[in-house]
């Protein structure tokens, strides 16, 4: 079994240096746990930051920039231009941690989980969008339909839309939590190459990360 897991992660992160191969210590457990829990009560809850009006920006334009791009690799395809927009918005960011990660590039990918995070969170907005009052669309006439209301009839799926929406900001919140421990962890350990203390003794309580 471990010469296949040791196989994998020679092809996924072949540095060892992503989430997979650093050495977290309970410090680094526990962070990540209050973090996941905190990032998603804000996300639940009726305080929004306006910063993240601006990172959503970010996301939704990848997400626009997949419905043509989409219907016009399937020839038109209604089908896949709906969910060419989901899959972009997903897969950029996914994609581009994963080609960081492979050159070992970590802050790089760091910042990528934190991307996918942002990304997360706005599907999960969306997928749940029959649970709100009032929604905002982009490039929309008077008669357009959200993307979620296709794509919740074609997987069977119509009546879970607070599952799905929880779901993706649950994801959301742990990749946030994880995504910001790990690019200060690097950070850190990139400043810190001999991995020393801050202080002159060697039990390394002072240190808050693990070397991976």
């Amino acid at each position: 079994m471990m010469p296949l897991w040791n196989t994998f992660l020679d092809w996924l992160d072949p540095y060892r240096k992503g989430p997979l191969c650093w050495h977290y210590g309970w410090k680094g457990i526990l962070f990540i746990a209050a973090g996941t829990g905190g990032m998603y009560l804000w996300y639940v809850g009726p305080y929004h930051c306006p910063l993240a009006g601006i990172l959503w920006l970010f996301t939704i334009g990848i997400h626009e920039a997949g419905h043509p791009i989409f219907q016009f690799i399937s020839g038109g395809n209604f089908v896949l231009t709906i969910w060419g927009g989901t899959l972009t918005e997903l897969g950029v960011p996914l994609a581009a941690f994963f080609y960081f990660l492979r050159k070992g590039r970590e802050i790089q990918a760091d910042v990528c989980l934190l991307l996918l995070a942002i990304a997360c969170y706005s599907v999960g907005q969306y997928s749940g969008c029959r649970l709100d009052p009032v929604i905002s669309l982009l490039n929309a006439g008077p008669e357009t339909l959200p993307d979620w209301d296709y794509m919740h009839k074609w997987l069977g799926t119509e009546g879970y839309e607070w599952h799905f929406r929880h779901t993706f900001y649950a994801l959301s919140a742990f990749l946030s939590a994880l995504g910001t421990y790990l690019l200060a962890a690097h950070f850190w350990s990139w400043n810190n190459p001999d991995g020393h203390n801050y202080n002159e003794d060697d039990d390394g309580h002072d240190r808050f990360f693990t070397r991976g």
